[in-house]
């Protein structure tokens, strides 16, 4: 039976109401907010096959492959599952995308809300993660491995000295983090990967060291840094282990990471949650009902999820939530690894 919300309410305040034999990872309130979130980020979809930040908006790249990961996510693939055509659609879209890319870069476009917080990069970062979460599910990898191939290359010339990506932009951190995270994701799908991964760590530590201001920053420096240690097997180091509790307090404080998160933020939940669920036990025992219950609560009517600054796009949000929510399912490779 689902757990009534009043219990992940206090279990995000701090109080103890549950053991492990009465945790679930999918309750029924879980699973109806998964469905009205999916159901709303259909109506996102162009006749060219890719997803606009808001609906009836131009197809925006970053935005169309978060969703490809959101419905991979829950099963749904270019050959199977319930959204097995909006995955197709996702998949040539984004193809289409890597075969006319300019030299440097997914887009010619800048500015973008993606571009803004993160980096230049972002669309590439997040093509080339969900090309290589999406390998192993299609008739032709080849095909897919050739584009995912040609964006790691494009991200490995985009690294800088320093080990970061993202340098100009609100976040850096972000692109510095998602630069990692889309090179990661293609060296587990075969990809020859040339750049340094110690001078990123580097980087990060030295972020993740640095006194933030604010829960925003705080957040999503911490939730970056992390996710980089936890696959480094360094989730123990003092630095890692601060960050995680300062992240616990952060969210299990009040509601205003949620009620007030932009799309920054929702990336940020995503990352985190994949080192919970990595690490499993007490830990992800006491995490994930709260940041589902924080989630379901900030969902809007119609499904979606709302970005109050920065990334406003209800799209790349909704995406974004839709992530945490089925990550249960463990059907992401990277969310193994």
């Amino acid at each position: 039976m689902t757990a009534p919300l009043a219990v992940v309410i206090a279990l995000c305040a701090g109080r103890s109401v549950s053991t492990a034999a009465d945790f679930q990872e999918m309750t029924e309130l879980s699973t109806a907010s998964v469905q009205r979130g999916t159901d709303w980020l259909l109506s996102t979809f162009n006749p060219d096959g890719g997803c606009g930040v808001d609906v009836d908006r131009p197809s925006d790249i970053g935005c169309t492959a978060i969703t490809g990961l959101a419905l991979l996510s829950q099963g749904s693939t270019p050959m199977r599952g319930p959204h097995a055509k909006s995955a197709r659609q996702v998949l040539s879209f984004i193809l289409r995308a890597v075969d006319t890319m300019p030299l440097d870069d997914i887009t010619q476009l800048t500015q973008t809300q993606l571009q803004n917080k993160i980096g230049r990069h972002a669309h590439s970062f997040f093509a080339a993660a969900y090309l290589s979460q999406v390998l192993g599910e299609v008739d032709h990898p080849e095909k897919v491995h050739k584009a995912l191939r040609k964006l790691i290359e494009v991200i490995q010339r985009a690294q800088q000295n320093d080990g970061s990506w993202g340098e100009g932009s609100w976040a850096p951190v972000l692109g510095t983090v998602m630069g990692w995270v889309s090179l990661r994701g293609g060296h587990f799908a075969g990809c020859r990967v040339l750049v340094s991964i110690e001078r990123t760590e580097r980087k990060l530590l030295g972020q993740m060291e640095n006194e933030a201001s604010g829960w925003m920053h705080t957040l999503y420096k911490n939730a970056s840094g992390v996710r980089v240690l936890q696959a480094l097997g360094k989730a123990d180091e003092p630095t890692a282990a601060k960050a995680f509790k300062d992240i616990l307090r952060t969210v299990t404080a009040d509601r205003t990471p949620f009620t007030q998160a932009g799309g920054e933020e929702y990336l940020a939940f995503h990352l985190i949650n994949e080192c919970m669920l990595q690490s499993g036990g007490k830990k992800w025992e006491q995490w994930f009902p709260c940041v589902r219950g924080r989630l379901i609560e900030a969902q809007n009517q119609d499904g979606s999820w709302t970005g109050h600054h920065c990334i406003t796009s209800r799209t790349f949000c909704t995406a974004a939530s839709l992530l945490v929510l089925t990550s249960p399912n463990r059907y992401l490779p990277l969310s193994q690894k």
